[in-house]
């Protein structure tokens, strides 16, 4: 079997900044007015009639709303059953937007989310031969396992045949897509670039520091020495937040999301997020056992001497380290965007801006920071199709719909004239209310399609008139929905962005990158060096932070990574870099 290993997750970046090619063209951009008699988040689209009776229902919500007709009108409705890897909470059932999609299409997409550990799921699912009833999953770049079990799908085919809009969404990459054995089982559904990228926000790799803490000190620390003493100060000044005990620094430890811990240390040393192993120039080599691991553990050492870390921290669950996040009592931690955004939910929707954050790209003295990358694909982190799927193409016409540019700005920005509009330069605007509104992720969840938009094939950049396929990036949108505390804190801080304290700029990569994204059969010599590597990490890394010998037991922890012949994945990784260069041509 095939198995993808996940130790760093770009994806963030990846998640919600990534861009893919556009399959087709949009309408010319025409100016419109400021939508007006309708209340902000009511949408009163006509839903009468039946789903699947003949289809002119269908057609007419698609030509009510401008969008293409799906050519499965009169269809019989049918339910497709997702998983998805994350935690999460379904839009709610009356979602306008999902609902005018599944009429038009008669096409339901039903969703499972993650309870318990990833690898648990995982296993019961291989045991039992299926996706545990699911049609189609996203497993964030770990269905390896599911490619040679005989349990994924083989998609070119079905998409050749049925699916022209996907076909060319993927043109650039589909001999990249396709497994060893030449078929192709997954669906990006990130990484595929296309158009202007723009960059108003970070999603991935930082270090985030609490706005409240900029705001007391009035400046960003200069370094990581300072981002700590910003932290250590403001917490004795305010022992509490809002009745909840301050808490200083927070690391996430738990299963696949254990980059928080992995890799700070290899940013501070100004390495990109190339998972197991670190690029020497064309080939691969130990991250895990360098002086930069060391000087970051040993800073982490001495900050819970000091009580910024509590050891509570180091044994979290994902979930309550999203409640201590959505209790606006952490000041800092080093994380991705995407993967914590959710906990910040909570105290935005009670208006709280100053406990939200903004990202810092720290290095050691005289390393340039190498935070961002520039989109890229990577081939392993999309959807995977049960090989009994009741009828799979329904299925990939459902996907070939999708990504359709008018499905795609339907999705993301809602319905024209009243969650948006065209200004008379063709740019997309929203009216203020929405900017409003539209600032609570569970609002746009339950109003907007954005949710499912971000688990299937997507654009993610600029579409063909020139607008941003996300509101976040359209410019003029970003700094228009910016709230009041947020423009007052970016002109204290002299900066116009929320990436305005960092000064990483986002870097083209090599064709074989990332590492983490290459693949290998389940028991491969390199999948055991990588599980090898792993276990000695979950082993030492939360014992380094609240060790009182910290050099005894780094250096014991050197000697277990040395005592690893790392030999078979480093030859494994090279063989692949040289297969990508031949592939991609350089």
């Amino acid at each position: 079997m095939k198995r993808v290993r996940l130790l760093c997750a770009l994806l963030a970046l990846v998640l919600v900044l990534g861009t893919v090619l556009a399959a087709c063209s949009s309408d010319e951009p025409s100016a419109s007015p400021p939508p007006g008699g309708t209340t902000p988040g009511e949408t009163t689209p006509d839903n009468s009639g039946t789903p699947g009776d003949g289809g002119d229902e269908g057609r007419a919500l698609a030509d009510q709303y401008g969008l293409p007709y799906s050519g499965m009108e009169a269809a019989d409705p049918i339910t497709f059953k997702l998983f998805d890897r994350a935690a999460n909470t379904p839009p709610d059932a009356n979602n306008p937007i999902l609902n005018i999609i599944e009429q038009i299409t008669n096409v339901k997409i039903e969703y499972e989310f993650l309870v318990g550990t990833l690898e648990e799921k995982m296993g019961i699912m291989l045991a039992g031969g299926d996706l545990g009833g699911n049609d189609l999953a996203f497993f964030g770049g770990e269905a390896g396992p599911f490619l040679d079990s005989g349990i994924a799908l083989p998609l070119q085919d079905l998409i050749e045949a049925n699916a022209p809009n996907l076909r060319a969404h993927y043109s650039p990459w589909w001999d990249a897509m396709r497994h060893t054995d030449g078929n192709i089982y997954i669906a990006e559904i990130f990484g595929t670039p296309v158009g202007d990228q723009r960059e108003m926000e970070h999603w991935g790799t930082a270090f985030w520091l609490q706005k409240d803490v900029l705001d007391y000190f009035e400046r960003a620390p200069a370094d990581l020495d300072e981002y700590f003493d910003f932290i250590y100060e403001y917490m004795q000044a305010f022992p509490e937040i809002d009745g909840v005990p301050t808490s200083g620094f927070e690391i996430l430890t738990e299963g696949w999301r254990r980059f928080c811990i992995d890799n700070p240390g290899m940013f501070m040393a100004g390495h990109a997020n190339w998972g197991p192993a670190t690029d020497l120039g064309g080939f691969a080599g130990d991250r895990w056992a360098h002086d930069w691991n060391r000087d970051y553990y040993k800073k982490l050492n001495e900050q819970f001497q000091r009580g910024v870390i509590n050891a509570e921290t180091l044994t979290l669950t994902f979930d309550q380290y999203l409640a201590k996040l959505a209790s606006g009592a952490v000041l800092g931690m080093s994380d991705q965007l995407w993967n914590f955004n959710s906990g910040l939910d909570p105290v935005r929707a009670e208006g709280r801006y100053n406990r939200t954050y903004l990202p810092m790209d720290f290095t050691f003295a005289g390393i340039e920071p190498n935070y961002m990358d520039s989109r890229q694909f990577t081939g392993s982190n999309g959807l995977i199709i049960y090989k009994d799927t009741a009828d799979p193409v329904r299925l990939i016409k459902y996907l070939d719909y999708i990504i359709q540019e008018d499905v795609q700005r339907f999705l993301e920005w809602g319905i024209e004239g009243e969650h948006w509009y065209y200004n008379d330069s063709g740019r997309m605007e929203r009216p203020d209310e929405q900017r409003e509104l539209q600032r609570d992720t569970r609002w746009r969840t339950d109003n907007l399609g954005y949710f499912l938009r971000n688990l299937m094939p997507k654009m993610q950049g600029t579409y063909s008139d020139g607008n941003s396929t996300d509101p976040g990036n359209q410019p003029e949108e970003y700094f228009a929905a910016l709230t009041d505390y947020d423009r007052d804190l970016f002109a204290k801080l002299g900066i116009l962005t929320q990436t305005g304290l960092m000064k990483s700029i986002p870097k083209e990569r090599p064709v074989y990158y990332p590492f983490w994204s290459m693949s290998w059969e389940d028991g491969h010599p390199a999948s055991l060096v990588d599980q090898r590597l792993e276990d000695a990490r979950v082993n030492y890394l939360s014992r380094l932070v609240i060790t009182d010998d910290f050099d005894a037991l780094w250096a014991e922890y050197v000697d277990a990574v040395n005592a690893i012949d790392q030999t078979p994945l480093f030859d494994e990784i090279n063989s692949q870099i040289q297969q990508r260069i031949a592939a991609f041509g350089g």
